[in-house]
Parts: C-alpha cells; sequence; structure tokens
C-alpha cells in the first residue's frame, strides 16, 4: 500500500499513544520517586534536628544535675570543708584594675582553678579560698567524667564580696577553647548582675509577704550572658552553711555556683558534617524568653516542621516543657547538602522542557505540518484535477451504472456530446452501442467507432469505478483525426531524421568515391611510373609528387577517420597479432625518414610482452605511426625511442604501455591542453614544422575507443613523452622460431646505452652471455666470441679485435659485414644472424620464406570498371604483376563476359551502371561462381566493407590501390593451383596519364571556354579517351530524347571522372551541376536543356584532341 500523508499520521499518531503511555507512568514513577525523596530528606532533617536538641537538653539536665549536686553535697558540710593545704600562685597581670588572678593546683588528679578578688579581699584569708577552690575543684573532677557530656567551665562567686572561683583554671589547655580572662570578668560580672536582680525580686516578695518556698530559689535559674554570645549561664544559690564562707555573723553565706554552657561545645554535627545543620537556632525557657538566638523568633505555632519564606522551620519542645527551640534552615544551605536533589529536579524539569519543546516540534513537523501539506496537497490535486478535466484535450465524463445518466462532464464532453449532468447523452447509434458495452463492463474497455453530434470520430476508453459513493463509469473520448495528424507529424520528423542520416552517410560515401577515384588514377600511375628507367631529375619530381599525393591521401583517411568517428561508424575490429613485431615493423618503416635527418630511432620491448595478443593492431598500429612520425617530425638532433612495456594484471589481462619519446623541440603547457583538438597546431612562432592537426585527435579518440588516453609530458626544449596503455588478452598462436644461443658470448655496441641494454636482455633470454660494450671493447679472449654493433654509423670492427664480427643496420643498408638482410630494428633478425655466424651459415634464415617482389602471378582476371582511365591503370598494374586481363565496361558486359573464358579472379567496380558491383557478384555466386571475387570501390566507410560481403564478395579493395595491395589480394589465388601459362611482366610503363585532382569546382553551371579548356590527353590514351566519349555523348543524346534521366545521370558521371582527368575542370563542374540539379527534380527542362548545350561544348573540345 502506498504510504500517504494520512497513512503516515495515523501511524505517527498511534506511535505517539503509545509513547505517551509508556511515557506516563515513567514520568509519574519519577515524580513519586522525587517526592518520596523529599519527604525522607525532610524527615531525616528533622531527625538530625532532633537529635541536636536531644543532646542540647541532655547537656542541660547534666550541667543542672552538677549545679543540683554541689548544692546537695555543701548542705551535708558541718564546717570548712578538710581539703590539702594548697597554695595559691599568683597569675600575670590582670585585664582589670585592681583585680588579682591566682592559680590553685592540687598534686593530684584535681583539676587546676582560678581564684579571682580584689586585692584586699585576697590578703585577708588565703588559707579559706584555697580550701573552696580545693573544694570546688575536687567536685568538678569527680563530677564530669561520669557523664557523656564534656564540662562545662563551673564558677563559685561570693555576692557579698568580689571573691569568685572558676574550675578550670583561666588558659588551661583543653579540646575546647580555653576559659579567657576576658570570658571569666564577663561571665562572673553577668553572674552578680543576676543575683542583685534577684536580691530584688526576692526583697520584693518578702515585701509582698509572700511564702518562704516562693522566693526561695531551690530550681537552676538560666540567663544569657549579654557579653557572651552562644553562651548561656546556670545559677544556683551554693547553699554554703554558716561559717564555711566568710559572711556576716550569724547569717549564712550568700554564695552561688554557676556554670557556663557554651552551644558549640555540644554541636556534634558541626564536627562531621562539612557545613553546619542549620543556619539560625533560638533556644528559650518558659521562666526565662529567649537565651540563644537573635532577632525575634520564627512564626512557627505549633511543634514541627514549618515552611516558610526563610527557609525550614523546626520547633521543638522538650518533655518538661520548660524548653523551646526553634531550627531555621535555609533554603540554599539545604539543597546544598542535597545537591543532587535539585540537580534531580532541574535534570527533570530541563529533560521536561526540552523533551516537551522537541515533542512539540517533532509532533509538529511529523504530525501537524504533514497533515496541513496533506491538506494543502489534497485542496492543489483538487483544484488541479478540476483545471485538468476542463483543460484535458479530451472530452471526459461519468455515468451512472445502471441508467447511464451523466453525473460530471467537463468542457469538451458537453460540446462534442450534448452532455449535460443528471440527463442521458443525445441518443444515437453509437451512444447505444456505447451504453450497451459500457454499463455492462466490469474491466476497462475500448470503443473505437464513436461519432460525436458534429460528427468526427472519436476513440473511447472506458473503466468502471466509485464516484461518491456509488458505480460510475469514467468515459474518455479523444478526437482520432488530431491523433492522427500528431502520428503523420512524427512520422514525417522520423522520415527527416532517417534522410537526414541517409544524407550524412551518402555524402561520407560520395566523398569518399569522389576523391578517391581520381586519386586512384593519379597514385597508380605514379607507382607504376616510378618502377620505369628514370634519370636522377625525374626521379625527384616524381618521389616530390607521390608524397605530396600520400600526404592528400592521409589527409583525405583522417577526415573520414574523424567523421566516421563522430558518426559512430568506426568500430573496432579483433585479431590476434604479435605486439613485438607491431612495434618493429612500425619503427622500421620510419627508420629511413628519421636516418634522413640524421636521428636515431629504435623500439625497446620487454622481454615479458606476450608473443600473441588479441586486438585492433590496425589502429594501434595507426596510434603509434602518428606519434613516431610527429616525434621525427618535430626533432632536429638527437633520438627518437619507441618503448613497449608489459605488466600482468590480476584478470588474466597484460597491459601494455606503449611510449615515443624525442629529444624534440619540446610542447608549452598552455599548447598540451589543447593539443589533442581537431585541426589544431601549435603556433607556427615557435617551429617551422606544419601540419593538418588531426592526427593526434584521432589518435586520443581511438585511444579512447579502446578504453585509453594519451599521456603527454613535455617540456621546452628538452623533448616530449607520449604514452598509452592498453588491457589486453594474451592469445593462442603458433609458437614463433626462436635463435638458439646457447653458450655464446656476445659484445652489443649502440650508439645508445638503452639501445645496447635491450638488445642484451633478448639475447641472454636466447640463451647467450650479452654484455654491453664500450666504443672500444677489449679484445676477446675466445675466437667464438662475437662483436654485435646495433645502428651504428661506423661499419666494421676495431683492429685489434680477435672475435667475430656482425653488424646490424639500418634495413636495407649495405656494408662490408655481415648479410644484407640483418636488420638492426628487428631483434629476431639479430638472433638469427648470430646463430648464422656461429654455425658458419652464410645468410640468416628468414622467419619465412620471401617471395620476389615482381613474381609473375599468371592469373587470368576480369576487371568490371566503368570508368576509363581506372580501367586503363587496373589494367597496367594487374599486367605489371603477370595477369591477363579482360576488361569489362560495366557489370552487364562482365557478366556477359563470364562464361566465355575460364576466369581466376574477378576484380569489379561497386558503382557502374547497367548492373553494379553488389548485382553482379550475387548473380555469378548464384551461377555457382566460387573464384575470388574482389570489390573495388572508393568508399572508405565501415558498412561498404558489410554490403561487399553481404553481396558475395571474397574481400574487397579501398581506392587507390597500391601495386602492394593488389599483389596480397591476389597472391592466395596462385596457392594450391598450377601455375598458369601466362605473359611475363611488363618490365616498365613508358606513358600514363600524369595528372592530378583538381581542387573543387563551383556548382554553379559555368560555360566554359575552349580556349582555356584544352584537354590534356596523353597521346597513348588520345584514341582511348575520344572513343569513350563519343560513344557516351551518343548515349547520353539518345537518353535526352527518349527523357531518360537516370541514364543521362549515369553517362554523365561517368563522364565526369574522365573529364578531370584531362584538366577540363570547368566543363567538369558543369556537369556535377546538371547531376545535382536532375537528382533534386529530375523534370527541370533547363537542366536537361543545360546538359544538352555542354555536350556540345564538349563535342567542340574534342576536335582539340
Amino acid at each position: 500500500m502506498q504510504d500517504s500523508p494520512f497513512s503516515r499520521i495515523t501511524r505517527t499518531s498511534r506511535r505517539l499513544n503509545l509513547a505517551l503511555f509508556g511515557v506516563l507512568p515513567i514520568a509519574l514513577i519519577l515524580i513519586s520517586a522525587i517526592l518520596w525523596s523529599w519527604q525522607r530528606l525532610i524527615k531525616q532533617e528533622e531527625e538530625k534536628l532532633l537529635l541536636d536538641f536531644t543532646v542540647f537538653m541532655g547537656y542541660i539536665e547534666a550541667e543542672e544535675r552538677f549545679l543540683q549536686g554541689f548544692r546537695a553535697q555543701n548542705a551535708l558540710l558541718q564546717g570548712p570543708p578538710s581539703t590539702p593545704d594548697v597554695s595559691l600562685h599568683e597569675t600575670p597581670p590582670s585585664e582589670r584594675q585592681g583585680t588579682a588572678f591566682y592559680e590553685g593546683r592540687q598534686p593530684l588528679f584535681s583539676t587546676p582553678f582560678t581564684v579571682s578578688c580584689l586585692t584586699a579581699d585576697c590578703t585577708r584569708d588565703q588559707a579559706q579560698l584555697s580550701a573552696m577552690g580545693s573544694y570546688l575543684s575536687a567536685y568538678y573532677s569527680t563530677y564530669w567524667p561520669t557523664t557523656y557530656y564534656p564540662a562545662a567551665a563551673a564558677f563559685l562567686v561570693n555576692a557579698s564580696d568580689s571573691v569568685s572561683i572558676s574550675v578550670p583554671a583561666l588558659d588551661m589547655p583543653s579540646s575546647f577553647r580555653p576559659l579567657s580572662q576576658s570570658t571569666y570578668l564577663t561571665s562572673v560580672d553577668a553572674i552578680r548582675e543576676q543575683i542583685e536582680l534577684n536580691h530584688i525580686v526576692e526583697q520584693r516578695l518578702i515585701d509582698l509577704h509572700a511564702p518562704a518556698d516562693v522566693h526561695e530559689r531551690t530550681q537552676v535559674q538560666w540567663f544569657t550572658a549579654p557579653a557572651s554570645p552562644n553562651r548561656i549561664i546556670g545559677l544556683l544559690p551554693a547553699g554554703l552553711p554558716s561559717g564555711v564562707w566568710r559572711a556576716d555573723a550569724g547569717s549564712p553565706p550568700d554564695v552561688y555556683i554557676a556554670t557556663l554552657l557554651h552551644r558549640d561545645r555540644i554541636n556534634i554535627f558541626d564536627r562531621v558534617l562539612p557545613s553546619g545543620l542549620y543556619d539560625e537556632f533560638w533556644l528559650t525557657r518558659n521562666d526565662s524568653g529567649i537565651l540563644l538566638g537573635e532577632g525575634p523568633l520564627p512564626d512557627a505555632q505549633e511543634p514541627g516542621l514549618h515552611y516558610t519564606a526563610d527557609g525550614l522551620v523546626f520547633k521543638v519542645i522538650d518533655d518538661s516543657g520548660a524548653w523551646t527551640a526553634y531550627y531555621r534552615v535555609g533554603y540554599h544551605g539545604f539543597f546544598q547538602d542535597n545537591l543532587w536533589l535539585p540537580v534531580s529536579v532541574a535534570l527533570l524539569l530541563l529533560l521536561s522542557i526540552v523533551g516537551g519543546l522537541g515533542y512539540g516540534r517533532w509532533y509538529n513537523r511529523r504530525v501537524l505540518l504533514p497533515a496541513q501539506s496533506a491538506q494543502r496537497d489534497i485542496l492543489e490535486s483538487e483544484a488541479f484535477s478540476r483545471t485538468l478535466i476542463e483543460t484535458a484535450p479530451i472530452a471526459l465524463c461519468l455515468l451512472t451504472r445502471f441508467k447511464g445518466e451523466v453525473l460530471f462532464s467537463n468542457g469538451l464532453a458537453q460540446q462534442w456530446l450534448g452532455a449535460q449532468a443528471g440527463q442521458p447523452l443525445a441518443p444515437s447509434a453509437s451512444v447505444r452501442t456505447l451504453l450497451d458495452k459500457a454499463l455492462a463492463a466490469v474491466q476497462p474497455g475500448t470503443f473505437e467507432t464513436f461519432l460525436a453530434q458534429d460528427g468526427r470520430p472519436l476513440f473511447v476508453a472506458y473503466a468502471p469505478t466509485r464516484y461518491k459513493k456509488q458505480d460510475v463509469i469514467l468515459c474518455a473520448f479523444a478526437d482520432i483525426s488530431a491523433r492522427a495528424e500528431i502520428e503523420r507529424t512524427l512520422a514525417q520528423a522520423k522520415r527527416d531524421a532517417d534522410k537526414a542520416s541517409e544524407a550524412k552517410s551518402t555524402f561520407l560515401a560520395t566523398m569518399s568515391h569522389e576523391i578517391r577515384t581520381p586519386l586512384y588514377g593519379v597514385l597508380g600511375t605514379l607507382e607504376l611510373l616510378g618502377m620505369t628507367d628514370l634519370d636522377c631529375e625525374q626521379r625527384q619530381h616524381l618521389e616530390r609528387i607521390q608524397n605530396s599525393s600520400s600526404i592528400l591521401l592521409q589527409l583525405i583517411s583522417d577526415i573520414l577517420d574523424i567523421t566516421k568517428i563522430e558518426s559512430g561508424q568506426l568500430a573496432l575490429e579483433s585479431t590476434v597479432f604479435d605486439p613485438r613485431e607491431l612495434i618493429e615493423s612500425c619503427t622500421s618503416s620510419y627508420a629511413a625518414l628519421a636516418h634522413q635527418k640524421g636521428l636515431l630511432l629504435f623500439s625497446c620491448v620487454d622481454t615479458g610482452v606476450a608473443p600473441w595478443v588479441t586486438g585492433d593492431a590496425g589502429r594501434i598500429r595507426q596510434i603509434l605511426a602518428n606519434l613516431v612520425s610527429n616525434a621525427i617530425k618535430f626533432t632536429e638532433a638527437g633520438h627518437v625511442i619507441v618503448r613497449l612495456r608489459a605488466v600482468d594484471q590480476p584478470n588474466g589481462n597484460q597491459l601494455l604501455t606503449l611510449q615515443v619519446v624525442d629529444t624534440g623541440i619540446g610542447i608549452g603547457a598552455q599548447e598540451q591542453s589543447q593539443l589533442f583538438l581537431p585541426f589544431y597546431q601549435i603556433d607556427s612562432a615557435s617551429h617551422t614544422v606544419r601540419g593538418t592537426g588531426l592526427g593526434l585527435s584521432i589518435c586520443a579518440r581511438l585511444a579512447k575507443l579502446m578504453n585509453s588516453w594519451i599521456r603527454v609530458t613535455s617540456e621546452l626544449g628538452l623533448g616530449s613523452s607520449f604514452s598509452m596503455a592498453l588491457s589486453l588478452k594474451p592469445a593462442a598462436g603458433p609458437v614463433p622460431a626462436r635463435p638458439d644461443l646457447a653458450g655464446a658470448r656476445v659484445h652489443v655496441r649502440s650508439p645508445h646505452r638503452e639501445l645496447s641494454e635491450q638488445v642484451c636482455q633478448w639475447l641472454t633470454m636466447w640463451g647467450a652471455h650479452a654484455t654491453a660494450a664500450p666504443h672500444v671493447p677489449p679484445p676477446a679472449t675466445e675466437s667464438d666470441e662475437v662483436l654485435l654493433d646495433v645502428l651504428r654509423s661506423e661499419d666494421g670492427p676495431p683492429s685489434d679485435w680477435n672475435g667475430r664480427y656482425l653488424s646490424a643496420r639500418e634495413p636495407g643498408a649495405r656494408g662490408e659485414y655481415g648479410p644484407d638482410a640483418l636488420d638492426g630494428h628487428r631483434l629476431d633478425s639479430i638472433g638469427f644472424g648470430i646463430q648464422a655466424l656461429l654455425r658458419g651459415d652464410t645468410a640468416t634464415p628468414p622467419a619465412q620464406p620471401a617471395e620476389p617482389e615482381f613474381q609473375a602471378l599468371g592469373l587470368r582476371v576480369l576487371v568490371a570498371e566503368d570508368n576509363p582511365i581506372n580501367q586503363a591503370t587496373l589494367r597496367n598494374q594487374l599486367e605489371q604483376l603477370g595477369c591477363t586481363v579482360t576488361v569489362a565496361s560495366d557489370g552487364a558486359d562482365a557478366l556477359s563476359l563470364w562464361p566465355l573464358t575460364q576466369y581466376d579472379a574477378l576484380l569489379t567496380d561497386v558503382n557502374m551502371p547497367k548492373l553494379n558491383g553488389y548485382e553482379l557478384a550475387s548473380a555469378l555466386r548464384a551461377q555457382g561462381a566460387v573464384i575470388p571475387i574482389i570489390g573495388v570501390t572508393a568508399n572508405a566507410m565501415r558498412d561498404e566493407e558489410e554490403r561487399c560481403m553481404a553481396a558475395g564478395m571474397s574481400s574487397w579493395m579501398v581506392k587507390p590501390i597500391e601495386l602492394r595491395t593488389l599483389r596480397q589480394h591476389l597472391r592466395g589465388v596462385t596457392k594450391g593451383r598450377a601455375p598458369a601459362a601466362s605473359p611475363e611482366p611488363k618490365p616498365a610503363m613508358t606513358t600514363l596519364l600524369l595528372a592530378s585532382p583538381p581542387a573543387p569546382a563551383s556548382r554553379q553551371v559555368q560555360a566554359s571556354t575552349p580556349a582555356t579548356e584544352a584537354p590534356q590527353v596523353p597521346a597513348k590514351y588520345r584514341e582511348l579517351f575520344l572513343d569513350t566519349m563519343n560513344a557516351d555523348l551518343a548515349k547520353i543524346d539518345a537518353a535526352l530524347g527518349r527523357q531518360d534521366v537516370l541514364a543521362v545521370l549515369q553517362t554523365m558521371h561517368r563522364m565526369r571522372g574522365a573529364l578531370v582527368m584531362v584538366k577540363m575542370n570547368s566543363l567538369s563542374a558543369g556537369f556535377e551541376a546538371v547531376e545535382a540539379q536532375l537528382k533534386r527534380d529530375s523534370a527541370n527542362r533547363k537542366a536537361l536543356q543545360e546538359a544538352a548545350r555542354l555536350m556540345q561544348e564538349l563535342r567542340k573540345l574534342l576536335v582539340q584532341v
């Protein structure tokens, strides 16, 4: 099912619900966990504060027991306490003027004590003061070790004088802060003030006649020392009997026992927690008010935890109800002590916010926006559908399934059918037939013979469907006339495209035919002329003509190659070839050219190169030849090296890298980027060599067809390197013969070290012990050692060389030493030459027996050619090869001559009147002919070969044809048959047409002037030329008389080729223009009249021949 926006929204909502039901319990659990943790923290905080209060109350109770115990013990005294004598020692001067401090220390375990008094009081009875100090110290040392709580400072103060005693002594070392003089003095002052206040209160109570138990103080009184914050003092009358302490006669001494309680001394949590347990603390007593704490009491009516703006407040009351404590814990401190809780809450809140925002964004992106987009798409789709239906070039309507009434129709349906909503279609035979088929249909169908109200034919397509909850039939009506017009237009466009493609192919074939046909006469005649006896000056002229003609032929071939590549008509062939032989033969073919310029040209082939590979050897040779030719062309001094390297690939192929390196003028970086563009030439200011600029472009395109590319490395003034890598598959082939040089000792000299090492590698692979020798080699140690010179300009061994000597030179070079056939560019020739030298043979055994270049073939050849010049050229070439020739002017004549003589081969032009070469070959094969039939054509396109092979020909040749090529095609005919009696080959040609093809003439019809168009026909061919022309004139007159345009065109085409050869250029251009006009319009009377006029001009010119 298609994933529509609604299905995505539904799926997303379902997943969202599942996610919410899954996340909600987790959120509740987290919230519950946080709340439980909060309550747990509060509970722990309450427990810690309650513990602190309990300990503090216990400390207060311990202090009260201390005071009550001392009072109870005093009640048992009968007189002054008996204590060991303790001497008092005055301490350093007091901070208060007139007050002295004395320290008493017992010898055993009692705590030292301090006595403070005015100087006058202290001197009266030191013994009594010493006894009371020892008495208090003994009780102090006995009581506190038995309790859990730390000892607090105790004071014994006589309200009747200035004497006071403290235990422990001043500045006594302890775990808590020692009692200082200032603390001592402020505490005693606070005690005396409180005693005086008590006396005032007691006196008032006595004055009010209150009962004695009311104003007698038997409970510990607690109050705050104003100058001692965080400290409270417990006060109780000491209850000493009379006579124990000095007092007024007959009255008990006014002595009080007091204790100084420090809040921090009992705060146990401050010792184990990194921060305080609380921020503020208040302690109140019902009869004393606020004892500890600053500021007003927190507003907490009931005991327990209270939440206030300033923090948590905990109120606690002891069991007696007398003591009340208030603890305030600030939120900051509380959360700082329990940092994980706010962090958890903050993280949860942050996650909730981020999750909410993310969820909102996700929900907006995955649900809301898609829903809105889907809604817009639906609205747009509906609007578009309505617009499409109304603007569609077809009529659309919906019919009810049961009644055939119109539910909906667009404008065209209303126009063509008169279809209105809620009404049936206008009754007609076509409508009844359509309704009978469509209303009963269960599958889509078509109806092709429906006629509209205006009579136009319509094509109907219908299909059952549903619309607004009811079964309907959707009908679409298309105007067939418009579709037919469109089809006709498309067909015409296809015909035009095919015609353009055919015209391009025809143009290429025509260009190849029209240029190569006369060029064949030139090159063939020049080749035959070169075989005659010529003096030195004539041969130089002939060589220049041949070179220029060859350049013209190469230019034509290059242009046709580019055209074939661009049109996709050039395909690679797959043949088995020897890569080393290809490199060596191509290099050897340019050896003479390099030698003329004084350049060293040689090849280096890896010993690991496969003997046979599969590829297009012809195109590889074409690329290599172009690169070598350019290297020689642009190198004035130095060398040109052709290298072939081989690397085995994992897929079984062999990567062959072809490289051509020269020491020429080099190529700049800017020119390298445009080097492979067609017709591009480097600025002539940088060199004097010119060219067409097509060779490298063709090489690059051929390399691309072979899945490779040409890499250029060059520096101005240093030379250039062109390389190409080809991945070729090794192939099976005949095992090549290899020299047997086992045990041979060879010293190799050459003009270049790389060449010497190359030859040594191959000789070593063939079994020899080969080394590169210097220019002057050392004398031979053995008589069979061989000194091999390769491509050296000097011929001959050194005067002191006493071994054997062999020289491998340029092809065709003759010397005093070594056989003439020893080619310095072919390794096999060198190897077999050394083998022959060591064995004492007089000549190098060739790999294959050579055939004489002009050996008579002795064949009877039938030639079918309509052009007289080409007839003469082919006849002379075949006779030069020792063949007996019969010439037929067209295919029909050749077919009639065929039964009269037994021929060994047939050479036929493919484009002839009456019966062309294809028809001739097919006719002969139909009659059972098995001889070789060789097609001769000026069309170099690949499809020409396919047509020749399809017609039954054995092979084909492209004009111009060299003697070597003609001989190669005919040589196979002589194999397997006894030599036939045949005339000896002619020693030489004496005269032949020497004209070269003219430049293209204008295609406009021009009148020729006999004075300037005198035919240039050699005497030998004058009679043949006149007979041919007169016969063709008669054929054209007859054809014009019967209005046979085809015959006129065929005859004029044949005559035009002969006119070009005799330099009747203007008349030939007129013939061409008339041909073009008649091909475009065969009923063009003006063109026929112009043809008749041209015939008259030709007759006037023939008189001058």
